[in-house]
C-alpha cells in the first residue's frame, strides 16, 4: 500500500497522517482482505487467542496481587500465629522453626511477618530446579487443573507416557512407575528386586536380601527405613529382614555381604543427607561391575541428585554407568508431590497388576508439572548452568580460604562445606540474616539453590554466607 502525500515536510514529527489521511484506505484494504476465508479463519483464532491471553493475564495478576496480600503483615496472618496454630492442629513430627512461609519466586521466599529470604537450599530439594513458582510450572498447572486432574491410574493418560518417554529417553530406556516421593520410589525398587530376584533364583532359590551403605537416607517407609542407618530406626523395630549396610566407598566390603541370595544394592551417586559424599568414579564403575558378576540388581537411588541437580541429567551419568534401577524423587515436579522407579528393559514389565500401586502417581496435574520441568531443563539449558553457577560458587568458597573449613565438595549446584565444628550457630545466624542453608551431619552446610537462580543473587547469597563463616 502506497503512502500518501500528507503536505508535511516530516511526517515522522507527528502520527496525524496515519490517523487522519489513512484512516479510509486502511479500513478498505482490510475490509478486501477480510473477504478471503484463510484471513478470516486466522483473523478468528488470533480473536480467540488474544481473549485467552487477556484472561490468562488478568487472572495472573488477580493471582499475583492476592500473593502480595499474603505477604504483607496482617493482623489475621503472622508467624507467631501461623506457629501457634500449627502446634495446635499438626502432628509434631518435624522439628520446625518458628517461620511461616507464604510466598515464593524464583530463589527467594517471604515469610508471613513480610521478611525476604534468599534460599539457598531450595524448598529442601522440591523446588532444586525451577525455583519457587517458576511461570512455566503454574501455567502447565493452571492448564491442567482445567482440563484434568487426576482418573487414577486403571486408566492411562497422554501427560504421564510423556513424562515418562521423557525420562527413559535421557536415562537408559526401560519403564517407569509413577508415584508422590522418594521413598515410594524406593519401596517400589526394593519390592521390584525381590520380585525379580524369585523369578531368577531358580526353583527353591530366590534373591532377597539387600545392601545399603553407612551415612545412607532412602527414606522413612518401614521398607526404605530397613535400608537407613540406625539412628533413623529407633523404636520402629523389627524391621525389614535381610538388610545389611556396606561402607561407601569400599568395593571389599559390599563384595564380604554379597552372597546368592542377594536381591540388590542400594547407592547414591552422591551422599546427600550423609554429608554430601561424593565417591570416586573407580568405586561406582567397580560396583557396576560386582554388581553385574554377581547377578545382583544396582539400584541408583537419585531423589536428591536428579534431574539436572549435579550438572547431568542423572548423577551415574558421571561415572559412565547404567544401573538396573534408578528412583527420582523432590524436584521432578517443579514442587508438586511427583516421584518415579525406573526399570531398565529387563526388568521393566516384572511389576504385573496386582503386585504394586498408586492411586494418585503420575497424575496429569503432577505429570504436566513435571513434563514443564524437563522442558525447561532443555529449553534452558540448565545442565550447563548447573555446572558453572556450581563451579563458580565453590571456587568462591575456597577462594575464601576460611580456617573453619575443612573441604567443600560436590558437583553442580549439590555442594557440601565441611566445618571443623558444629554448624547449627551458622544456620542460625544465616536464617536471622534471610539466607536459607541446611546442616546436615552436625558439621557439614549443604546448598542446593534452584538451578534458575539468577547468578548475581548465587554470588549474594554465597557472599553472605561467607561472611557468617568467618564470624
Amino acid at each position: 500500500m502506497a503512502r500518501k502525500d500528507s503536505g508535511k515536510s516530516d511526517p515522522r514529527v507527528s502520527d496525524d497522517w496515519i490517523t487522519q489521511d489513512y484512516a479510509e484506505e486502511i479500513h478498505a484494504y482490510l475490509d478486501e482482505m477480510m473477504h478471503d476465508d484463510h484471513v478470516k479463519e486466522l483473523r478468528n483464532r488470533l480473536v480467540h487467542q488474544m481473549r485467552d491471553d487477556l484472561l490468562e493475564v488478568h487472572e495472573s495478576i488477580a493471582m499475583m496481587d492476592h500473593a502480595q496480600e499474603l505477604a504483607a503483615p496482617r493482623d489475621a496472618v503472622t508467624n507467631q500465629r501461623v506457629v501457634d496454630a500449627t502446634n495446635q492442629h499438626l502432628i509434631p513430627n518435624y522439628g520446625r522453626l518458628p517461620v511461616a512461609m507464604v510466598r515464593g519466586k524464583g530463589a527467594r521466599l517471604w515469610d508471613a511477618d513480610g521478611k525476604e529470604y534468599l534460599d539457598l537450599f531450595a524448598g529442601f530439594g522440591a523446588a532444586g530446579v525451577t525455583g519457587h513458582s517458576h511461570p512455566a510450572i503454574a501455567k502447565s498447572v493452571k492448564k491442567m487443573a482445567y482440563t484434568l486432574q487426576t482418573v487414577g491410574n486403571l486408566f492411562t493418560n497422554p501427560w504421564q507416557v510423556e513424562l515418562a518417554k521423557t525420562i527413559t529417553g535421557n536415562a537408559f530406556g526401560g519403564k517407569v512407575f509413577f508415584c508422590h516421593s522418594g521413598a515410594e520410589a524406593n519401596e517400589t525398587a526394593l519390592k521390584l528386586a525381590r520380585l525379580a530376584g524369585g523369578l531368577d533364583g531358580g526353583p527353591g532359590k530366590r534373591r532377597w536380601k539387600l545392601v545399603s551403605f553407612n551415612h545412607c537416607f532412602h527414606g522413612r517407609t518401614t521398607g526404605s527405613l530397613a535400608l537407613t542407618p540406625e539412628k533413623y530406626q529407633a523404636g520402629f523395630e523389627p524391621l525389614l529382614p535381610g538388610c545389611s549396610k556396606a561402607v561407601y566407598g569400599d568395593l571389599d566390603s559390599v563384595a564380604a555381604l554379597l552372597d546368592d541370595e542377594t536381591a540388590a544394592v542400594f547407592v547414591e551417586p552422591i551422599q546427600a543427607e550423609g554429608g554430601m559424599n561424593v565417591p570416586g568414579a573407580e568405586f561406582m564403575r567397580g560396583l557396576r561391575r560386582l554388581c553385574s558378576e554377581r547377578g545382583v540388581a544396582l539400584v541408583c537411588d537419585e531423589v536428591w541428585t536428579a534431574p539436572a541437580r549435579t550438572g547431568k541429567w542423572f548423577a551415574h551419568q558421571h561415572y559412565g554407568i547404567e544401573p538396573d534401577i534408578m528412583t527420582l524423587g523432590k524436584a521432578c515436579g517443579g514442587g508438586l508431590p511427583l516421584a518415579a522407579c525406573v526399570a531398565s528393559p529387563k526388568l521393566a514389565d516384572v511389576l504385573q497388576p496386582g503386585k504394586h500401586g498408586c492411586t494418585l502417581g503420575g497424575n496429569p496435574l503432577c505429570a504436566a508439572a513435571g513434563l514443564a520441568t524437563f522442558n525447561l531443563i532443555r529449553d534452558e539449558n540448565l545442565l550447563d548452568a548447573a555446572t558453572r553457577k556450581g563451579d563458580e560458587a565453590a571456587q568462591m568458597l575456597r577462594d575464601a580460604k576460611i580456617a573453619k573449613v575443612r573441604d567443600v565438595r560436590g558437583k553442580g549446584l549439590m555442594l557440601g562445606i565441611e566445618l571443623d565444628g558444629p554448624g547449627k550457630d551458622l544456620f542460625t545466624r544465616c536464617l536471622e540474616r534471610g539466607l536459607l542453608i541446611n546442616v546436615t551431619q552436625e558439621t557439614v552446610i549443604r546448598l542446593a539453590p534452584p538451578l534458575t537462580i539468577d547468578d548475581g543473587l548465587l554470588t549474594k547469597g554465597i557472599g553472605m554466607l561467607i561472611e557468617e563463616l568467618r564470624r
